[in-house]
C-alpha cells in the first residue's frame, strides 16, 4: 500500500464537533499503516464537520460528518484505498454541491493547505505576490492595487488602493500595519476561518501592505 494522506480539520468549528478526537482515533487505528495525518482548515461546510479528506490519485475523497467511533468501520470499508462504499463517503471534495458552485478567491487555499506549513503554502502559490512586490516601489504597489479594484472585506467594501495611498502620503516617522480581525458582525466567521485555515495569506498580505505604505511595524 502506497503512502496516504488524510486531512482532518483543525478549525474551531470542526474541533467543537469532535475533530481532535477523530484525529486521535485515526492516528491510533492507523499506527501500522503508511498514513500521514494533516490538520487542515475547514471548507466551510460545517454541517459535514468533522470532514475527513483522503488524498488519492490526485484527488481528495471526502467523508463526513465523521465521529471517532466511525474510524474502524471506515478503515474496514476501504477508506484508505479510496474504493469505499461507506455511507459517509461524499465523493470528490470539489464535486460536493456546496463547493462545486463556488469560485474561491480569498478562500482558495482554505481546507487545501496545512495552515502551519510554509512549504505547503508555497506549494499552492503562496508568497508569489510578495516576491513580485519586493521588486516594486511603494507607489507602484499602491497603483496596481488601486487599478485592480480590490476592496476591503468589511461591510463598506472600501477601496483598498485609496486606503493604502492615504497612508503612503501621510507624514510620519513610524507607520504601522494592524490586523483587524474583529468578528463583530453577527454569525460571521470569515476572519476566523481565514486565520485558522490559511494564516500565511494574512501574513503575506500584511507584509505587502507594509511595503506599500512604508510601515516599520506590524
Amino acid at each position: 500500500m502506497s503512502r496516504v494522506t488524510v486531512y482532518v480539520p483543525c478549525d474551531t468549528g470542526a474541533v467543537s464537533l469532535g475533530a481532535d478526537r477523530v484525529a486521535e482515533r485515526l492516528a491510533r487505528e492507523c499506527r501500522d499503516h503508511p498514513v500521514d495525518i494533516v490538520r487542515n482548515g475547514s471548507r466551510g461546510a460545517f454541517w459535514l464537520e468533522p470532514l475527513l479528506e483522503v488524498e488519492a490519485g490526485g484527488q481528495r475523497i471526502a467523508y463526513g460528518p465523521v465521529r471517532p467511533d466511525d474510524i474502524p468501520r471506515l478503515l474496514e470499508e476501504g477508506m484508505l484505498s479510496a474504493s469505499t462504499r461507506s455511507a459517509l463517503c461524499l465523493g470528490v471534495v470539489d464535486e460536493i454541491p456546496f463547493l462545486k458552485q463556488q469560485q474561491r478567491l480569498t478562500f482558495a487555499r482554505q481546507g487545501v493547505v496545512d495552515p502551519v506549513s510554509v512549504a505547503s503554502y508555497r506549494a499552492h502559490g503562496g508568497f508569489a505576490g510578495l516576491e513580485r512586490a519586493l521588486g516594486m516601489s511603494p507607489r507602484e504597489i499602491v497603483d496596481e492595487v488601486t487599478e485592480s479594484g480590490l476592496r476591503g472585506r468589511g461591510g463598506a467594501a472600501f477601496p483598498t488602493g485609496i486606503k493604502w495611498r492615504t497612508v503612503l502620503n501621510a507624514p510620519g516617522e513610524h507607520k504601522y500595519i494592524v490586523c483587524n480581525a474583529d468578528e463583530g458582525d453577527s454569525g460571521t466567521f470569515a476572519d476566523r476561518m481565514l486565520m485558522e485555515g490559511d494564516p500565511m495569506s494574512l501574513i503575506e498580505g500584511m507584509i505587502i501592505a507594509g511595503l506599500a505604505v512604508g510601515a516599520t511595524r506590524g
